[in-house]
């Protein structure tokens, strides 16, 4: 046997040790960023749930736009919320009238909140980077403004791949990379194996929420991710503010009117939607 037959078989098996170990040591990390954002949706969780009726960016910016994207055949089929939450979007998702709806989420208060709500509705406390549904069991999976949690979308990605059925779809919203990627950065960054870096954040949400977040480089990143895990893109779009159904308060308009003037130019957030081919 040629003498470089060995040495290739060893820098092989000493990559994919490597890898291993990586992967396990960022399982490892992520998990306690996974638990800190827990504990904190979990101790302000009435709070959170609260302040969704006065939430801008939510209300005129991001909620309107998933909504329209939502698919309309969900009759009779079988649909995963990932980061639930309180069950904001729920409404939305049962009057498609689908056979099954599961909400899945990291805060145990939160899903709690949401099963009141919603009886009919299956929650569950599972990480959406390591869900143990089996293959093909979902026909459309929605997630609002939770991707941006996890330091690796390939993973995150080819999980979701997994448990959707051939022809379902995949409908997310997610921080934009161009405005929060100016907002206060850690000094971390987490480099994935095909070599896309992500770069660690804080933030304090409503309710006075504290949680770590990971900002792609450029909205390309973002696509690329999708495209890679094997999906096909159907649109990507910055969503516009709309505009109010009633009178708002003089706080909330002076926040809405904030909104109206920057997100034009500098768009917070950004909207996909995608089919499993």
């Amino acid at each position: 046997m040629p003498q470089n037959f060995h040495f290739v078989s060893s820098q092989i098996f000493k990559k994919s040790t490597e890898k291993v170990l990586f992967t396990k040591l960022n399982e490892k990390f992520m998990t306690s960023i996974t638990n800190r954002n827990a504990q904190s949706y979990d101790l302000n969780a009435k709070e959170w749930d609260a302040s969704m009726a006065s939430n801008v960016a939510h209300l005129y910016l991001e909620k309107p736009a998933m909504k329209k994207l939502i698919p309309g055949d969900l009759e009779n089929k079988s649909v995963l919320c990932i980061g639930v939450g309180a069950g904001d979007e729920l409404s939305d998702l049962i009057k498609q009238n689908p056979r099954r709806v599961v909400g899945i989420d990291i805060s145990e208060k939160l899903l709690e909140i949401a099963k009141n709500k919603f009886p009919s509705v299956e929650v569950e406390k599972m990480d959406m980077m390591n869900m143990s549904f089996p293959d093909e069991s979902f026909d459309f999976v929605y997630s609002s403004l939770v991707f941006h949690y996890s330091n690796d979308w390939d993973i995150l990605l080819s999980g979701i791949y997994r448990i959707m059925k051939k022809g379902g779809h995949l409908l997310f919203s997610t921080h934009h990379p161009d405005y929060w990627g100016a907002t206060k950065s850690t000094g971390n960054s987490h480099t994935n194996s095909r070599g896309i870096t992500l770069t660690e954040h804080t933030a304090i949400l409503p309710a006075n929420i504290e949680v770590v977040f990971y900002n792609h480089p450029n909205k390309k990143s973002i696509i690329d991710s999708v495209e890679y895990a094997g999906f096909q893109i159907i649109t990507a779009i910055e969503p516009q503010v709309v505009k109010p159904s009633m009178t708002l308060g003089k706080n909330e308009q002076e926040r809405y009117q904030r909104l109206a003037e920057r997100n034009p130019a500098n768009p917070i957030f950004l909207i996909v939607l995608a089919r499993k081919s």
